[in-house]
Formats: C-alpha cells, sequence, structure tokens
C-alpha cells in the first residue's frame, strides 16, 4: 500500500471517528450529569463529570469506527471512491440479462420485494434488526449499475454490507450463471 493510500485512509477514517463521537456524546453527557454522586458498589475512582462524558463517547466512537474500518478491510477490492460509504455504487460490464438476474435474486432468500420495471430492477435485502436495505439494478447497453443503500438516508456506518451486496450481485452479473 503506497503512503498516499494509507493517509487517505486515516483521514476517511478519523471523520467517522468524529462523526460517531459527535452522536455518542449527548447521550454521554445525560448520563453522567443524571448520575448525582459518584459510582457506588466500590467504583470510587470513577468521577461523575464532563471529562467522563467525553472519554466514554469517544472510546466508544474509537471501537465502532475501527470495526467499520476493518469491515471494509476485510471486504477487499473496494474502490478508494466507496471507501467507508453506505451508499454503494458499482458499474458492471456483461451479456448477462435483467430477467436473468431479477430470476436469480427471486430465488435468493436474501432479497425480497424484487421487481422488474422497464430497465430497472429494485429489490430489498434482508438485514437482521434493522430495515431491508434498497437495491436497485439498471442496465444500459451492456453496462450494470448496481446500487445499494440502507434504509434511511441518514445511515453512515454499515459495516461494508452494502458494498458486500453489491459486490455480490456484480459477481452473479459478471459471472452469468
Amino acid at each position: 500500500m503506497n503512503i498516499q493510500k494509507l493517509f487517505f485512509k486515516i483521514i476517511i477514517s478519523f471523520s467517522y471517528l468524529l462523526r460517531i463521537w459527535v452522536l455518542i456524546l449527548p447521550t454521554s453527557i445525560a448520563i453522567i450529569f443524571m448520575k448525582e454522586e459518584g459510582w457506588k458498589y466500590g467504583f470510587t475512582f470513577i468521577q461523575s463529570n464532563l471529562n467522563v462524558a467525553f472519554f466514554t463517547s469517544f472510546a466508544f466512537g474509537f471501537l465502532i469506527s475501527l470495526y467499520h474500518t476493518l469491515s471494509f478491510e476485510e471486504a477487499e477490492g473496494v474502490p478508494d471512491q466507496n471507501y467507508l460509504k453506505s451508499h454503494q455504487e458499482v458499474q458492471v460490464k456483461s451479456d448477462f440479462t435483467l430477467e436473468q438476474l431479477e430470476d436469480w435474486l427471486i430465488n435468493n432468500s436474501k432479497y425480497k420485494e424484487v421487481k422488474l420495471l422497464d430497465s430497472q430492477i429494485s429489490a430489498l435485502k434482508k438485514v437482521y434488526f434493522l430495515k431491508a436495505d434498497k437495491i436497485e439494478v439498471s442496465k444500459k447497453e451492456n453496462v450494470f449499475t448496481i446500487k445499494s443503500t440502507p434504509s434511511f438516508k441518514w445511515w453512515f456506518i454499515d459495516f461494508a454490507r452494502n458494498y458486500k451486496t453489491v459486490k455480490s450481485i456484480a459477481t452473479v452479473v459478471k459471472k452469468k450463471l
């Protein structure tokens, strides 16, 4: 890995750490300040103050962003423009037809509500404990455009779930079954 790519990944990972820290901080502050005295049951060294709120929110944010980054590193082959993004889009050249892809998606138990309208397939991918991810596949000439997004637009952490979805569909399209 060259130094520019490493620097790029560090900057992007740090921005995700800051986003998560900002999301967790208000909850952490509220929990710490609701507690009026020191921790009970022998934990007298833990104090209820703003420093504890900053530390706990940073610690949780660090762990979540580290897991998110490692999930993308594990997925392998992520283009730089898609690194750590929850909204994924890739393009694949193939002679595969949309009807064949629709049949494959219908027969795969991970996908539901598969619909072919005009030259676009829309589907939902099942996700545990969350609403289903939205999948869109369109074909123009021999180029497939595969998109996968979380159910909520503001969702920015997905632990490479949408990239893995796009990658699996692109692999099927490339192989031509």
